[in-house]
């Protein structure tokens, strides 16, 4: 694999793809924060991988941008502002605090403008099925993740299935995962990673003492 397609591998360990979104900026925010989306061909990366679109829409997305290199620019700037808005409003309900009003106006402009374009469409062996317009705008592959995110909102959120890595504690990892344990125990974003990492830091200090 070549170190381009390997910078753009994303690891999904947040349940919920509005999640999955909010954790393509690593480490912890206003810490140690690793942007995952620095350039606009990043996002049809992130959406094949999560399923949104497929290799050959995520290919056409890529040069489209490169034909329109200032209106890419203008849409990877509109996705990380509503994906900070929405953390924003996340984190807030997580910490039991009230959302911050401006962010969640934005969120709330973002999810009403992606219901906008939701349609309803036969399905094969009868029924209908929702389905979101794909009309060439460069960040139509987003309006599902809206959708999710006004889910999450709704029912996970009050349900208290949400939970913040514990790295945030030692200033590590901001990502947020949805818990769907029995007894609602998980503390950390993957126990491969984060959780193997606080396990070792425990056992350092251990040591030390």
């Amino acid at each position: 694999m070549s170190a381009f397609a390997e910078r753009r591998i994303f690891d999904l360990d947040g349940g919920r793809l509005s999640l999955e979104f909010l954790n393509t900026m690593g480490g912890l925010r206003g810490v140690r924060p690793d942007e995952r989306l620095t350039d606009y061909a990043d996002l049809p990366w992130w959406a094949q991988q999560v399923g949104l679109i497929d290799r050959r829409r995520m290919q056409e997305l890529i040069a489209l941008a490169g034909q329109h290199p200032r209106r890419a620019q203008q849409a990877l700037a509109e996705a990380v502002a509503a994906r900070e808005a929405l953390h924003a409003v996340v984190l807030a309900a997580i910490e039991g605090r009230s959302p911050p009003a401006a962010d969640l106006a934005q969120v709330n402009g973002w999810i009403a403008a992606a219901m906008q374009h939701r349609r309803l469409r036969p399905k094969a062996g009868g029924g209908f099925e929702a389905a979101f317009d794909d009309d060439g705008d460069l960040l139509a592959l987003l309006r599902p993740v809206a959708a999710d995110a006004a889910r999450v909102l709704e029912t996970d959120l009050p349900a208290g299935l949400l939970g913040l890595c514990g790295e945030s504690e030692a200033g590590r990892c901001g990502w947020i995962f949805v818990d769907e344990t029995r007894n609602h125990s998980r503390r950390f974003c993957s126990s491969k990673d984060c959780g193997n990492r606080a396990k070792q830091r425990r056992f350092q200090q251990r040591q030390k003492e």
